[in-house]
C-alpha cells in the first residue's frame, strides 16, 4: 500500500492531467502517475483513473498515438496498459 502522504500527491498529479491534458506529457510523465494510481488499490484514486481515461479517450485512442502509446506502457506500466486495452475496446463497441 502507497502511503497516505504519496497518494495526496498522487491524487494532486491527477487532478492536474484532469485540468491540463496534452498527449505528449502523458506519454512523457503522466503515466507513470497513472501507473501509482492504479498500484495504491484506492478506489478514489482508480476512479480519477477512469475520469482521465474516458474524458481524453479519443486523443488516447487516435490511430498510431494509441499504438506508440500502448507499446510503451506494455513495458513501463504494466496496469496503466491493461487500462488502456480495455479503453480501446470499449471504443470499438456499437451501443
Amino acid at each position: 500500500m502507497t502511503k497516505v502522504k504519496n497518494k495526496e500527491n498522487i491524487k494532486y498529479a491527477l487532478k492536474y492531467i484532469l485540468l491540463d491534458f496534452d498527449i505528449d506529457e502523458f506519454v512523457a510523465l503522466d503515466i507513470y502517475d497513472i501507473e501509482r494510481a492504479l498500484r495504491t488499490n484506492d478506489q478514489v484514486l482508480i476512479s480519477m483513473v477512469n475520469e482521465i481515461l474516458q474524458k481524453f479517450k479519443k486523443e488516447i485512442t487516435e490511430p498510431g498515438v494509441y499504438e506508440f502509446i500502448l507499446g510503451f506502457a506494455k513495458d513501463n506500466t504494466p496496469l496503466l496498459y491493461k487500462e488502456l486495452k480495455n479503453l480501446k475496446q470499449s471504443k470499438n463497441k456499437k451501443f
